[in-house]
């Protein structure tokens, strides 16, 4: 999805899995609590599911309709509320890490 017009490369494949491990171990290293994992993969996950995925799968499959359409607005419209509210909650979460991690001395 990410590159359409290409033909698939091994290179690019192994470079975008090795970024998401390194994005994970990150993750795993920094983030004190599992509540906390829970909270971010839910957050992310959750609304990938309910409205950015189902958005972005019709305004792709849907071809003969015209952008125009209302129901390609409304899809449009559920894809950019939903990125609204995973950067929203994203951001929440990580002010949270941050509020927490300054009120218990920094360790």
């Amino acid at each position: 999805m990410l590159f359409p017009g290409r033909d698939f490369s091994w290179l690019r494949h192994v470079i975008i899995a090795i970024g998401l491990i390194a994005f994970n171990d990150l993750l795993v290293i920094f983030v004190p609590t599992i509540r906390d994992i829970f909270g971010f993969i839910g957050a992310s996950a959750a609304t990938m599911l309910i409205f950015i995925l189902p958005a972005a799968f019709y305004l792709r499959l849907v071809k003969k309709e015209p952008l125009r359409s209302p129901q390609k607005i409304g899809a449009l419209v559920f894809l950019i509320i939903g990125i609204f509210f995973m950067m929203g909650s994203l951001t929440l979460i990580v002010l949270d890490w941050v509020h927490s991690s300054s009120s218990h001395g920094g360790h």
